[in-house]
């Protein structure tokens, strides 16, 4: 895991941005009222305690507020009220995040791609998808899919929108900008301001510093997102799986990649009301519903989402990146986590996964693009070290091995399963589907052309002015548009707007399913793929050996795969998703 990784959560227990403290500090906390009258009783006795009203989401009968733990207790104990929970902070899904770059964000740091790889011409009935879909194996996750087929039937609609409640979407990037019709920035009312608190820049820092807009995506994981959902069709560069759709930025999260629980509902809740066909999120986290305060933090999810269902609103979420089995309603059913080796093993046993996990929230796990084998011998410089994780061969002699080499569409390594998951898309995984300390291999192109421009994670556009998403820009003659951003990164966050994207189209080729959430989801799983067959394992506790990169202990076991496989339903629920005809 990164340092900056383990800062903030190092950090996040000890900010003063839940529950106050029994001494009297300031904190912040959910207030859910019992009806529209108890709501506007309670507003008023807050702030007669002198407490401070820092969010309203009234159509869920929910306020947050700032205010010590004698306000808290007083509104706790008040009769109106239906619960009064701890405010958490929820973080992006992404696996194996990067080093952020506070000095050089977005193409300041960019990395140079000489283009050498002859680009064959590739189209599909209806549209002629940009020129990166002739790239051998950059968009493999469309093949997947069924991209291609399904574009015959239709390649979107503009009268369907997907949110994209994240980081952001860099309405500046030249695949981008014509796609966001609307920005809603959900940020400005945190208060505390989580990056701003935690590493003391916000995005108005950055923007300040480099000249950017503010309500643009600082991170670069928002932009990923909105792009492999409807980048422009245009002739340049990628477009989209459903490139014909609107998309509205839901901006709940600055650079740092962390969100309040209230932003997300409050993010839930306005993209119902404003007729959104589909929120895609890839933020997630775990609460302990034993406990009244974050229980109430859970039902307020479960208002939420139903709220946004009674609207004509579809909530798509990442299943977690922690490789633990997930049943109903969210809650883990397993013990430890996937764990780096040196770390404790964080146990969610009885947690529950949020907001993936929440009833009538179309839950999404990752497959990988190709287990690659291993080999009896390797090249010098190509199988990594503790300073490279980029390996491109892995040697038969490594204590771990992923199952199933030379087969596709596997559970990411990563990935979280079980009983809960609704569906399984492409997220990708490394070359060798294992973690890096497992010598789990490259992403693949764009950081390697070992593989010419195979991909083993996926791959889309990221921002222009990202932190902590690696920024690639290509040479003239490549397909691509100058100095703008694109990337490859794996992780359920990845694997959820495949959903999303799936959903739109199938929202695009049926009006009549539109503002129809029980019919929409229904025939994203009635037309999945079911053919697919996993055979990745799950962690194994009484594994301690080493890690085959570098020889870090694992005296907690937890840090590798090697137990029972993974059910097909666990894996993927109703199947693969699947848009050959939508």
């Amino acid at each position: 895991m990164t340092a900056i990784l383990a800062v903030l959560a190092a950090l996040l227990p000890a900010a003063s941005f839940a529950s106050p403290t029994r001494g009297g500090t300031s904190g912040r906390f959910l207030v859910v009222a019992k009806s529209r009258a108890d709501y506007g009783a309670l507003k008023a006795k807050a702030l007669r305690s002198g407490a401070k009203v820092v969010r309203e989401v009234p159509q869920i009968g929910t306020l947050v507020v700032e205010g010590s733990a004698s306000g808290q207790s007083g509104l706790a104990d008040d009769s109106r009220a239906a619960a009064v929970g701890a405010d958490h902070v929820e973080k992006v899904s992404q696996a194996e995040p990067r080093r952020p770059n506070l000095a050089k964000p977005g193409l300041r740091g960019a990395h140079r791609v000489a283009q050498r790889v002859r680009v064959g011409a590739r189209s599909s009935s209806g549209i002629t998808p940009d020129p990166a879909f002739g790239y051998q194996g950059l968009q493999w996750d469309y093949d997947r899919i069924g991209a291609p087929q399904g574009w015959k039937t239709s390649a979107g609609d503009p009268a369907v929108t997907v949110g994209v409640a994240d980081t952001g979407v860099d309405f500046t990037h030249a695949e981008l900008a014509k796609k966001v019709t609307q920005v809603v920035d959900f940020t400005g009312s945190e208060d505390p301001p989580i990056c701003k608190t935690l590493f003391g820049v916000s995005d108005q820092d950055l923007a300040d510093q480099f000249g950017g807009p503010a309500t643009t995506d600082w991170n670069g994981h928002g932009s990923w997102i909105g792009g492999n959902i409807a980048a422009a069709l245009d002739g340049s560069g990628i477009n989209g799986i459903a490139p014909k759709v609107g998309l509205v930025a839901l901006k709940i999260s600055q650079w740092c990649g962390s969100a309040f629980d209230s932003t997300i509902l409050d993010a839930f809740v306005t993209a119902a009301d404003m007729g959104i066909n589909v929120v895609s999120i890839s933020f997630g986290g775990y609460l302990d519903r034993s406990d009244p305060e974050q229980n109430a933090v859970y039902k307020a999810y479960v208002a939420a989402v139903n709220y946004a269902r009674t609207k004509g609103t579809v909530i798509a979420a990442s299943a977690g990146n922690e490789h633990v089995r997930v049943g109903g309603g969210g809650k883990v059913l397993n013990h430890g986590s996937l764990t780096a080796p040196g770390d404790p093993v964080e146990d969610l046993f009885g947690l529950y996964e949020v907001p993936g996990g929440v009833p009538l929230v179309v839950d999404v796990s990752s497959t990988g693009n190709l287990v690659n084998a291993s080999s009896a011998s390797c090249a010098p410089g190509t199988i990594g070290s503790a300073d490279d994780l980029n390996a491109t061969c892995k040697p038969t002699g490594d204590a771990h091995q992923a199952a199933g080499p030379g087969k596709q569409d596997q559970l990411s390594y990563f990935s979280n399963y079980g009983p809960r998951i609704d569906v399984g898309a492409p997220g990708g995984a490394r070359k060798f589907n294992l973690p890096f300390w497992d010598r789990g291999g490259t992403p693949g192109f764009p950081y390697t052309g070992a593989d010419l421009t195979n991909v083993w994670e996926d791959f889309s556009t990221t921002s222009n002015w990202a932190t902590e998403i690696d920024c690639f820009v290509f040479s003239a003659g490549s397909g691509f548009p100058e100095n703008n951003c694109y990337t490859a990164i794996q992780g359920t966050s990845m694997a959820a707007p495949h959903a999303s994207a799936a959903l739109a189209l199938i929202a695009s080729a049926h009006p009549s399913l539109r503002h129809n959430p029980s019919a929409l989801v229904s025939r994203l799983k009635a037309i999945t793929n079911h053919r697919v067959h996993n055979l990745t394992q799950v962690t194994s506790a009484a594994d301690t050996s080493a890690a085959d990169l570098d020889g870090s202990a694992c005296p907690t076991g937890y840090c590798h795969l090697g137990g029972a496989r993974v059910s097909d339903r666990d894996a993927y629920g109703r199947g693969l998703v699947n848009v050959a005809t939508p």
